[in-house]
């Protein structure tokens, strides 16, 4: 007999990054968190070869998101397909995360054979008055410039630089040049795929001081220097509560405002950043994700005064 379909909660799965830190420690909770190792990313729910994320309570507890997708992947997310579309993590960038490019989904066959493209978008938690964020490139820097500045280590100078702050949405197409600065924290959406091409990393040595390696040739091969949309983004206000951050043909993200109540359907993925909500009988708080299967039957839907969550749905 099948379990009843509800609302989903896993297990969070940390990533040590040189880059990282222990900021993400209160989002997550410290019964999850390592004492002494920096983290830089939380996987949040991933259907991955490196990690499948587990259901953490409810009657599916202990199920991998890679084991319900085999046996109820149209039940899931709607429609059928090989892996979950979508992954979701935190990222700690108490450093500079490299400068880094990911291709598409067609490059992606050739120069990251078993992954896929990946297109993402960041959702600012936390910043630091000095924090930075690059992403773009400036206009009039093509291939031939970029070939030269990364020769001479002045990669940094090409791209566009923001200033991020809590609350603000920065979308990231596949081919778009870019890095997370120090003293930022985001939530990010992104399509299942684990494929990063570095082409700077500040000089940055391991334990043993050896560099990290680069991926230049693929890095070059995957760039567009214009991609549509990319950069902050206008939030569009659809209902009372209710804006629309990012709308892409891979996913649309959407943050909601209490104090509101409302109906929710699936397939969709839900994240709180403050405040406290319930999604049928499941609670919602700061760094709870769940996820509403196509299957389920719709789920009341309330937050509280000063809670903000937010949504990520998908074709279905």
């Amino acid at each position: 007999m099948v379990a009843a379909w509800g609302p989903l909660p896993f297990t969070p799965y940390l990533r040590p990054m040189p880059w990282g830190g222990q900021r993400l420690a209160s989002w997550v909770g410290s019964h999850h968190w390592p004492i002494h190792e920096p983290v830089g990313e939380v996987w949040l729910l991933a259907d991955h070869p490196h990690h499948s994320s587990v259901v953490a309570s409810g009657p599916w507890a202990g199920r991998s998101l890679r084991e319900l997708m085999v046996e109820h992947g149209p039940e899931l997310i709607g429609r059928r397909g090989d892996r979950f579309p979508l992954l979701f993590k935190l990222l700690d960038a108490r450093e500079n995360l490299s400068i880094q490019v990911h291709p598409d989904d067609e490059l992606a066959r050739t120069w990251a054979p078993g992954e896929g493209g990946k297109t993402e978008a960041w959702v600012v938690l936390e910043a630091d008055p000095a924090a930075h964020i690059l992403l773009g490139l400036k206009p009039g820097v093509d291939h031939a410039v970029l070939k030269r500045e990364l020769a001479t280590g002045t990669l940094p100078l090409c791209l566009a630089r923001y200033e991020p702050r809590p609350g603000q949405c920065y979308f990231v197409p596949a081919g778009t040049v870019h890095a997370l600065g120090g003293g930022t924290a985001v939530f990010e959406v992104q399509q299942t795929s684990d494929a990063t091409f570095r082409l700077y990393d500040w000089g940055r040595v391991d334990a043993q001081g050896r560099p990290r390696a680069l991926h230049l040739e693929a890095g070059l091969a995957c760039i567009r220097t214009q991609p549509e949309g990319a950069g902050l983004q206008k939030p569009q206000p659809l209902d009372p509560g209710l804006e629309q951050l990012v709308a892409s043909r891979f996913f649309q993200l959407r943050r909601w405002t209490g104090p509101l109540s409302a109906e929710a359907a699936g397939p969709a993925v839900w994240f709180a950043v403050t405040g406290s909500a319930r999604l049928g009988d499941t609670p919602l708080s700061r760094g709870t994700l769940l996820l509403l299967p196509a299957a389920a039957p719709p789920q009341p839907l309330h937050l509280e005064a000063e809670t903000i969550l937010l949504e990520t749905r998908w074709e279905s």
